[in-house]
């Protein structure tokens, strides 16, 4: 509409000058001369507005806490002698961060920060905004877009800046084991490891023919074809302490019942309690949940290791934890491209218990594995762990989520049952 007003008046003035030469009125002809050479100059400001004015987004930090802040300063500059009589910033920031400045609701999951000024020759001006992470996630901040236009406003120019390149990760809050009702030196008994009678199928030493009583994920088929007759994998002693956590995403038996947003925060948060005090106690940590990483279709798995940043691995891949489930855990446990290192503490954290976990679990017992199941929810189990150890930890967790809430360092939304 702006766009036809604007060729109107272009037109207006073209008509106001034939007008003015056909009648021999010098007034006239002055008006449509003025009209025309303003909408003219008018066009050629609107074309420069934006040249050579840059934007830049700094944020403080790309990892965050729940219940920290971080700083974003935007900063937007005219390097060119030409002044800009006004300009828009409409930057898209998470809607999941709440920020300290007013925003309105942009598409998706962004909220809009919107900032009206001028710029003179060579100007620059930085607007410094504040968000804070009340819950995990993974979050994008960008792009941006300007606009600005000619000193009346009859022309607009409109482009994207800052790209959204920036990520931002909020980790899952974490608490001390002893406050979910764990014993704070030992919480899963003593852990394995260390034995050279487990062996660690993730590390592949050699092969040998096949011997009787070899398990069916331990025959090489590909050196089986090679030699013609079967062949075995030979696999190194396992010798370091190795706990992997088993996060099951699930929160209702089946499926089409949805997903309870309480309890996966909850079971998110109990996972990644304890991979932080495993990481800090010097064991070698792994994580395995039935999700999937962003924009990616595969199943969340992080070996067993020791790496500096293995802590902030296992955060990182645990912030991006949404409802979707890419399979049941105890396919996730029994993934051969993945196997658990031999002799490994495997601690469950799961709000349902399905029939074909339990017999998972079991199986990874009676190979060796120490296996603990944390319980997130209240609800009665049906299914029969026997001599799997249990602890219900939704009490204690119920609890401090509620202060959090209250000390308004976290939000937690309303149970949603699609």
């Amino acid at each position: 509409m702006r766009s036809l007003m604007t060729e109107s008046w272009l037109f207006a003035s073209i008509v106001l000058v034939g007008a003015g030469f056909a009648g021999e009125s010098l007034p006239l002809i002055s008006i449509g001369a003025l009209v025309f050479s303003t909408g003219g100059a008018a066009r050629l400001w609107s074309r420069l507005s934006l040249e050579r004015v840059t934007y830049k987004r700094q944020l403080s930090e790309h990892r965050a806490f729940v219940g920290e802040s971080l700083d974003v300063t935007l900063t937007i500059a005219n390097e060119k002698t030409l002044p800009v009589p006004w300009i828009e910033l409409r930057e898209a920031l998470p809607r999941g961060m709440p920020a300290s400045a007013r925003t309105t609701l942009g598409a998706s999951s962004s909220q809009l920060l919107t900032r009206s000024t001028s710029l003179a020759g060579n100007d620059r001006i930085e607007w410094p905004v504040t968000l804070r992470a009340v819950h995990r996630g993974y979050f994008r901040v960008g792009p941006g877009r300007i606009r600005s236009g000619d000193l009346f406003g009859f022309f607009e120019r409109e482009m994207t800046v800052g790209q959204p390149g920036d990520v931002v990760i909020v980790y899952p809050a974490t608490y001390p084991l002893a406050d979910l009702g764990l014993d704070s030196a030992r919480p899963f008994g003593d852990l394995r490891g260390g034995n050279r009678v487990f062996e660690d199928p993730s590390r592949v030493i050699g092969i040998r023919d096949y011997q009787p009583g070899d398990a069916m994920r331990r025959i090489d088929w590909y050196a089986t074809a090679r030699v013609g007759r079967l062949q075995s994998r030979l696999y190194e002693p396992s010798r370091s302490q190795s706990l992997v956590i088993a996060l099951n995403i699930p929160t209702f038996e089946y499926s089409w019942q949805g997903s309870d947003p309480v309890l996966l925060e909850r079971g998110v948060a109990v996972a990644a309690s304890v991979a932080r005090w495993a990481s800090e106690q010097g064991y070698a940590v792994g994580l395995v949940a039935n999700g999937s990483f962003p924009d990616a279709d595969r199943t969340i798995y992080i070996g067993a290791g020791r790496r500096p940043d293995q802590a902030n691995r296992l955060l990182e891949a645990l912030a991006t934890v949404t409802a979707f489930t890419t399979s049941p855990m105890s396919a996730a446990l029994e993934d051969s491209a993945h196997p658990i290192p031999g002799g490994s503490t495997v601690v469950v954290v799961a709000a349902v218990m399905a029939d074909d976990l339990v017999a998972t679990l079991n199986r990874l017992r009676s190979e060796g594995h120490r296996v603990h199941v944390l319980k997130t929810s209240n609800r009665t189990w049906q299914a029969a762990l026997d001599r799997i150890p249990v602890t219900d930890v939704s009490g204690a967790m119920e609890i401090m989520e509620r202060e959090a809430i209250e000390a308004g360092v976290l939000e937690i939304p309303e149970v949603v049952i699609t």
